[in-house]
């Protein structure tokens, strides 16, 4: 697999996202820009040629089109088409990396209290990969949505969700995305953001999930960190950060629409992850009149 190697700090620096139907016959003009266009297709197929190489993106097909290089559509889409597209940038030119070239151990050092620079790092993109919906579909939603509507309050997230991005993307090279406890964690994150507002009951999750519980929070614990419920925490003190800064509910209907009904036990399970009461950290991220 060819790869992007772009040195950090810092990271490319989110510029624009959306999602796009294609309908049949339309055709990408031809141009160059200083950006990078991230194109990720997730139903018909797109045509795309960079410089003079040529590329037919199909359904979980991605492709990082570079700055300065010349982009177009060498046929039009044959049937309706759609995509994500992304565009990024960033100060360093990138370089061309083999995926077996990657030295993923290779230690950068300790620092000290008398540094006053980072360390050079570097992160790692596909040029062009194959990777499943599952994986980059949710992330590129939230993003798109967020950033349809965005706002001071919620552009900090939208940045954050970018850095995931970016993370996952370099995942997909280091072979991580690939295993079968990855593909296990993520069922076993998907089901809990499913069931977020209901009681966390494992050995309901077992069963719909065909797996023991315990090999279930390995997986997740493996990829995460966290324990199932603790990922549940995670999930529900995020909602409830997003609706104590977007909204006017009370703290205790924040609680119920966030899972934890009981307003005493959300107060503390905040206070824990927080590191202060919801009324507290409302105040605190309130928009100064």
């Amino acid at each position: 697999m060819d790869c992007l190697e772009l040195r950090i700090p810092p990271l490319p620096q989110l510029l624009m996202i959306g999602q796009a139907l294609w309908p049949q016959g339309m055709q990408h003009y031809k141009r160059s820009f200083s950006l990078y266009d991230m194109l990720y297709v997730t139903a018909g197929r797109f045509y795309m040629t960079e410089d003079d190489r040529a590329y037919e993106l199909e359904r979980g097909d991605l492709l990082i089109l570079e700055p300065g290089k010349t982009h177009f559509g060498h046929r039009p889409v044959t049937e309706p088409t759609e995509l994500y597209w992304v565009h990024f940038r960033h100060p360093h030119p990138p370089t061309a990396k083999a995926q077996e070239d990657i030295l993923w151990s290779t230690p950068l050092g300790k620092r000290t209290d008398k540094d006053l620079t980072p360390v050079d790092q570097y992160m790692y993109l596909p040029k062009h990969a194959r990777i499943e919906p599952a994986l980059l579909v949710p992330l590129l939603a939230e993003m798109a949505e967020l950033h349809e509507a965005l706002t001071l309050r919620n552009s900090l997230r939208l940045n954050v969700l970018t850095g995931e991005l970016f993370e996952r993307l370099q995942g997909t090279i280091s072979g991580s995305l690939n295993s079968r406890s990855y593909q296990i964690s993520e069922r076993v994150a998907q089901y809990l953001k499913t069931h977020l507002l209901e009681p966390f009951d494992a050995e309901a999750m077992a069963g719909a999930l065909h797996y023991h519980f315990d090999y279930l929070s390995r997986c997740l614990k493996k990829h995460t960190g966290m324990s199932p419920l603790q990922y549940v925490h995670h999930l529900q003190m995020n909602r409830a950060v997003a609706l104590l800064l977007t909204t006017d509910l009370s703290v205790q209907e924040i609680g119920e629409q966030t899972g934890q009904p009981n307003g005493n036990y959300f107060i503390r399970l905040f206070r824990k992850h927080m590191g202060m009461a919801p009324g507290t950290y409302r105040a605190m991220h309130q928009p100064q009149v």
